[in-house]
């Protein structure tokens, strides 16, 4: 979770406030002012959403929520003004449009495979096959993971536009069809492949997510809206694609790819380039060299005075392979008051040599487990601030 976010973070994952006026007087409801300048506020009361019980199954990495959320906020304020709108809990889609099943034990919804029976389905159509890019054609393959949802509304409630973001797996499972003598596909006497028994698992570029995101999916996504919804109507959605990494992972995933609609179909999609590095690692001194350098010092400086039982963990987000944030955790254990309280202020002394490319800067300390103090600076800023906990 971003440091530098953390009481927003919370907000955004515990409290994100439904703008859905048809069971809420204006008496019920206020909104919750921004606690920095430049974010989004939120409507309230809270509504959940029905579609907590989807994500909660489908979410592999516990650190996609927040990163994802935080990020899409920000990419919103190009088309949705903060000053003027406020988020609020996505309250359109419910849990059996994106998934259900009929009496005949058949998936439908959303993040279903399309068929005839389930024409709205985000993922291949039942039956074909996406390209490995290895070589190998994956049949049945499970792309679209989740869908999220942002609502965006005025000060009196009233919808102004959507976010949705669509969750798409880099780490796919999939099916390999049998094959004749000659190499083809077997076929049954219907005309269907065969498929071998069991699944396999197997990668997806950024680019091949983003060619189905935008080709396929976001197309889908946007005409099942549009078509079901009527409160979503013509009112503008932003479309975000995001690719996650694996559950083990400690870094999350990023945005790949946007699109802010406003007809009946998403017509083009922008481009993103979002990654973590690890601090120090051989990716982040290919990335920003510079940087790694400045880490790495500040690391090896703060050892030589604090030898014993620290640990430093450090990543960095880059946007367009630029240094966007670097976030640092320290770990030790503080035997006694003034040792916490040192190495602290030490590390105050020292983040300003962290400063390549005027990236945000977040530090967590921690002693024993606990969280003893958070140091952060803003991007483009000398300012650096540091709460005690």
């Amino acid at each position: 979770m971003k440091i530098s976010k953390l009481f927003s973070l919370l907000l955004l994952g515990s409290l994100l406030l439904s703008g859905c006026r048809q069971d809420d007087t204006d008496e019920d409801r206020v909104t919750v002012e921004p606690l920095r300048e430049g974010d989004y506020g939120y409507s309230m009361p809270y509504v959940n959403s029905s579609t907590s019980v989807i994500h909660s199954k489908y979410g592999s990495n516990k650190l996609d929520k927040y990163f994802m959320g935080q990020q899409g906020l920000e990419l919103a304020k190009s088309y949705f003004d903060p000053n003027t709108t406020y988020a609020s809990e996505g309250n359109i889609l419910d849990a059996s449009e994106l998934e259900r099943f009929d009496s005949s034990l058949r998936g439908l919804g959303l993040l279903k495979y399309k068929t005839d029976y389930n024409p709205e389905g985000l993922n291949p159509e039942k039956g074909t096959y996406v390209e490995s890019g290895t070589g190998i054609d994956m049949y049945d393959a499970i792309i679209v993971s989740d869908v999220y949802e942002v609502d965006f509304v005025d000060q009196n409630g009233d919808y102004v536009g959507f976010q949705f973001t669509i969750v798409m797996n880099q780490n796919i499972t999939y099916s390999v069809a049998q094959t004749n003598e000659d190499g083809s596909a077997a076929i049954d006497e219907n005309g269907n492949v065969i498929l071998q028994s069991g699944t396999q698992t197997g990668q997806m570029s950024d680019e091949q997510l983003f060619n189905y995101g935008s080709l396929e999916a976001g197309q889908r996504l946007v005409n099942y809206l549009r078509n079901n919804h009527p409160e979503v109507g013509n009112l503008p959605i932003h479309v975000l694609l995001y690719k996650t990494v694996s559950s083990d992972s400690m870094t999350s995933g990023g945005f790949i790819g946007q699109s802010y609609v406003t007809t009946r179909s998403s017509t083009s999609y922008e481009r993103l380039t979002q990654e973590w590095a690890f601090a120090p690692s051989a990716r982040l001194s290919e990335l920003d060299s510079v940087l790694a350098n400045q880490i790495s010092t500040v690391k090896s400086t703060l050892f030589e005075n604090f030898p014993n039982e620290v640990g430093f963990y450090g990543r960095v987000f880059f946007i367009d392979n630029m240094a966007d944030e670097v976030e640092i955790e320290i770990n030790m254990r503080g035997k006694t008051y003034v040792e916490i309280q040192s190495l602290i202020q030490y590390m105050v002394t020292l983040a300003p040599d962290i400063n390549e490319n005027n990236c945000e800067l977040n530090v967590h300390i921690k002693s024993d487990g606990d969280t003893v103090a958070l140091i952060h600076r803003d991007k483009n800023s000398e300012t650096i601030t540091t709460s005690l906990i």
